[in-house]
């Protein structure tokens, strides 16, 4: 099972206002024991954030 943690709510959306709810959500996730693995980005916008859990289950912020 993959969870996908969407910030944005249903689209369409505003990409930079996406972008600022992904980035903003990412660090609370860090201090609740999630760790970052990596940024997807298309093109030159952010698309989503690859994390893991305590136990090594990896999730997406999007």
């Amino acid at each position: 099972m993959h969870v996908d943690i969407r910030v944005a709510g249903p689209g369409p959306w505003d990409m930079a206002e996406r972008a600022r709810l992904i980035q903003q959500k990412v660090p609370q996730l860090v201090a609740a024991g999630a760790t970052v693995v990596r940024e997807e980005w298309y093109g030159d916008v952010l698309g989503h954030v690859v994390m893991q859990d305590p136990e090594g289950n990896e999730f997406c912020v999007a």
